[in-house]
């Protein structure tokens, strides 16, 4: 299993040979134990430390290190009549009272800090995973907590789409439709829930 995990991320360009051989030995050591935290998962102070560096290096971003599994999540898309893509967004709590997390936005309270993450995910016909096809991740850098409903309602009828979280359904769209357009002999289906029932997103072309 581990062998697998390791060939979804090799071939990630991290800027940094060294930042790359990295990625693989985190993957191989969390595929291990991916249950455990960061501390708890590795074998010395050293090894630690060298993670933390890792995901604080300017040069690791979450698009590089899923570029090539996305790749072959494409590749597994093209082996099939049928491809479901899904997408929707999980929170990613990561509130801590005594030590707040630095970088982390409000989620939906000042007191619960976190950020956001939106796959595309492809299926089977059957339900069986193939992968992550394209992502999103943001923060809030603030929330609404004072204005009324009749504020907000204003407020969201004038913001561009663009400049709304809910872009990411088009977005998300927009990936799925370049996913089809690489695997001409699939039948590509996006499915999403009904927070994305907006009209640009219905607007958009199908090819």
């Amino acid at each position: 299993m581990v062998d697998l995990l390791i060939d979804e991320v090799r071939g990630a360009a991290l800027g940094d040979e060294r930042l790359n051989d990295r990625l693989v030995r985190i993957v191989e050591r969390f595929g291990q134990s991916p249950n455990l935290s960061i501390p708890a998962a590795t074998t010395s102070r050293a090894e630690m430390e060298a993670v933390y560096r890792f995901f604080n290096n300017d040069k690791v971003s979450s698009q590089k290190i899923l570029a090539p599994h996305a790749a072959r999540t494409l590749e597994r898309m093209a082996s099939q009549s049928v491809v479901i893509l899904v997408q929707d967004t999980t929170e990613i709590d990561l509130t801590r009272p005594s030590q707040p997390v630095k970088g982390a936005g409000p989620m939906d309270s000042e007191s619960r800090r976190g950020e956001f993450f939106h796959p595309l995910m492809a299926f089977s016909s059957e339900g069986i995973p193939r992968g992550i096809v394209w992502h999103k991740l943001w923060t809030r850098d603030s929330i609404e907590v004072e204005a009324t409903p009749a504020e907000k309602t204003k407020k969201r009828k004038e913001t561009p789409i663009e400049d709304k979280e809910s872009i990411r359904w088009v977005e998300g769209f927009r990936a799925a439709r370049k996913a089809a357009a690489k695997c001409p002999q699939t039948t590509c289906v996006c499915v999403s829930d009904s927070e994305s029932d907006i009209y640009e997103l219905l607007s958009e072309p199908r090819s």
